[in-house]
């Protein structure tokens, strides 16, 4: 904590081969208005200039730390053990291309103070295409919503612009709860998703109605070498039911949300009449 009682905040920074664009990320970190902020950035072993240009940066300033690995990791394990390392109550995703507004820590850490039933903050955002379009993004399908088992239902759907929500802040104690980002069969991919289930299964998610974040689209990004598919959604939804298992829903609400991200994915013809009168019974 700081003197003046404020949570520390940490910034998650995992990079890799980002040495054109990293460094406009990291400047929007610095400029935060939050005053107790570490920023924590993991080079994954990169193959261009992506650590100088960070070891640049953060000469001189006592609150960035550089973890440099010896050998590539991979996002998931990057990004994981950053996590780990971070000395924050409070954390978030930076993720090596993204922009953020000066007041996107202090706006999302004062959403979360404001709600002790909330683990996470987030705010709308501005997708910018490789072409330049931009296009603002909003996620609303969990705004207000407080049962537990209504969130994971809406998340199970996984619902229009899900994503923009892991651009917020979390607390660390949610964090922690959940575990490290796991991959599923299929790898690395949408391992952001069950994720998020279960930390929505934990409490409630804010909404900051302001576009307080940039998120560029990059055609050499890392997320493009991942495969996708059929195949790969199904391989992520067995992820999710884990991640159901795990959770502190009651068991009858487990049962339920299991068997509607089974009735999902590929499972024999006969279980999903089932799974759908399990969830119709839930809500009625």
């Amino acid at each position: 904590m700081t003197a003046v009682g404020k949570p520390r905040v940490t910034a998650i920074v995992p990079a890799y081969n980002s040495e054109g664009f990293i460094l406009e990320a990291l400047r929007s970190l610095a400029a935060q208005t939050w005053e107790d902020l570490e920023i924590l950035v993991g080079d994954d072993a990169s193959t261009d200039r992506t650590l100088s240009v960070v070891k640049e940066f953060a000469a001189g300033r006592p609150n960035v730390r550089v973890v440099a690995r010896e050998h590539n990791l991979g996002w998931l394990a990057n990004t994981n053990d950053l996590m780990g390392q971070a000395s924050g109550e409070l954390m978030f995703l930076a993720f090596h291309d993204d922009t953020v507004d000066p007041t996107y820590v202090e706006k999302l850490a004062h959403a979360l103070e404001a709600n002790p039933r909330a683990v996470l903050a987030f705010s709308d955002l501005e997708l910018v295409q490789p072409d330049g379009t931009r296009e603002p993004k909003a996620f609303r399908d969990l705004d207000g919503v407080r049962r537990r088992l209504m969130r994971g239902l809406a998340m199970a759907h996984s619902p229009t612009n899900w994503w923009v929500a892991i651009h917020g802040v979390f607390r660390a104690s949610a964090a922690r709860q959940v575990g490290g980002l796991r991959p599923s069969a299929a790898g690395e991919y949408g391992a952001d998703w069950p994720w998020m289930l279960h930390l929505c299964l934990l409490g409630e998610f804010v909404r900051v109605p302001e576009k307080l974040c940039v998120k560029a689209v990059r055609t050499d990004s890392v997320s493009h070498t991942w495969g996708s598919g059929p195949e790969f959604q199904a391989a992520v939804r067995r992820v999710c039911v884990d991640a159901v298992r795990r959770s502190p829903l009651r068991w009858w609400e487990k049962l339920v949300l299991s068997a509607e991200i089974r009735r999902r994915i590929a499972v024999p013809g006969w279980v999903k009449p089932l799974a759908r009168r399990a969830v119709r019974r839930a809500l009625h």
